[in-house]
């Protein structure tokens, strides 16, 4: 298959959708189709599109319907033969479903998330007319996205986010807080991302708060960079707990971090399938989660992780509390999360259901003679 990726997105932005698109993408370029991407020239994503060998397509993107762009992508999908259009923004899915009706008409995957998909009349004529299908990654979205009455389940594919279940969580903890100047022998509790409204920030500080009123001797690290980052630091500051706060910035890869905490916390106010979530999981640590978008989906039970009712602070509170106290307990959590993790939620699979998912839009909408190879 010939494929496409469309994004949008601005230059600095890196996301979990950036990151599944670059993972499903690289995914199936390794089992021999050809990758295109189409990008804000300078984006993080087109830059990482083209360092991971994708040829690569600078778009300045304007108005959702600019003519200049839809004709290029229209030349870009003829000449190249694309068999499938995978869209992130609605912006996306507006020009790149234009383009393909201009180019024969491959079948278009929407990438969307809960926060993506309004229900009004404007999405509704995009999605109906202009899409053959939309990929989430957690059955909670699929669910919300069906109580909007124009849209079916067989429109909607849930498809796992994956992770690389063989890259090494082999880090020595002592060494990694050394290397951040983290304290090694006390307790550490962590939070990855983005430094944006969605994580909270406010509420895991608060939750440190909590901890530290009992427990004065614990530590937290909070790791990733954005718009709230002088918010958050003033924010610890007024909580009095500068001394046992550590923000260590954006990290490239946050496995030995994760390996180096003894505990994992959620606080986002909304989540599809949360990476940081998936990689404390292979990372084999407890985590404390708020029970947000597809949270349970990866921790059903307590046999794997805490999940506790979104924005209860007392409750995650007593819970991280509870797990400081019993290390049996954060031993054997972690090790069955990271089972499940394995078993259940590799990017092998994710790859592989994506693929199978991409043939059968092409096969259905085609006729089979679009490509030859999608039995």
């Amino acid at each position: 298959m010939n494929v496409f990726y469309m994004n949008s997105v601005r230059q600095a932005t890196w996301g979990g959708v950036e990151k599944w698109m670059l993972l499903s993408a690289a995914g199936l370029q390794s089992r021999g189709h050809r990758i295109f991407a189409g990008a804000r020239p300078d984006s993080i994503f087109i830059e990482r599109c083209a360092a991971a060998g994708f040829e690569s397509f600078p778009l300045k993107i304007g108005i959702d319907f600019g003519p200049i762009n839809i004709a290029r992508m229209a030349a870009i999908f003829r000449k190249h033969k694309i068999d499938a259009i995978v869209a992130n923004l609605n912006k996306d899915v507006r020009m790149a479903g234009i383009a393909a009706w201009l180019a024969g008409n491959p079948p278009l995957v929407a990438r969307a998330g809960l926060a993506i998909l309004p229900d009004n009349a404007k999405y509704r004529l995009t999605y109906k007319h202009l899409a053959d299908g939309i990929v989430t990654n957690t059955a909670a979205i699929k669910n919300k996205y069906l109580e909007y009455s124009w849209l079916q389940d067989d429109f909607i594919k849930v498809i796992y986010n994956g992770i690389d279940t063989s890259i090494s969580v082999d880090y020595s903890p002592a060494d990694v807080r050394r290397q951040f100047n983290l304290p090694v022998e006390k307790k550490l509790i962590s939070l990855f991302g983005r430094m944006v409204p969605q994580k909270q920030h406010h509420l895991f500080l608060q939750v440190a708060k909590n901890i530290l009123d009992s427990r004065p001797d614990t530590h937290f690290l909070i790791v990733g960079d954005g718009p709230l980052k002088d918010e958050i630091s003033r924010n610890v500051t007024n909580l009095g707990i500068s001394d046992n706060v550590h923000i260590v910035g954006f990290q490239e890869n946050i496995i030995p971090l994760q390996v180096a905490s003894d505990i994992v916390l959620l606080t986002s106010s909304d989540e599809g399938m949360p990476n940081v979530v998936m990689e404390a999981m292979l990372s084999a640590k407890p985590i404390v989660a708020f029970d947000v978008g597809g949270v349970r989906e990866l921790l059903p039970d307590d046999r794997f992780g805490k999940v506790v009712d979104a924005d209860d602070v007392s409750a995650m509170t007593r819970e991280t509390i509870a797990l400081l106290e019993d290390e049996a307990t954060c031993k054997t959590l972690g090790e069955q999360a990271q089972a499940r993790i394995r078993a259940n939620f590799s990017l092998e699979k994710m790859v592989n259901d994506f693929e199978n998912y991409l043939k059968l839009l092409i096969v259905q909408k085609a006729g089979g003679d679009r490509i030859s190879n999608v039995e």
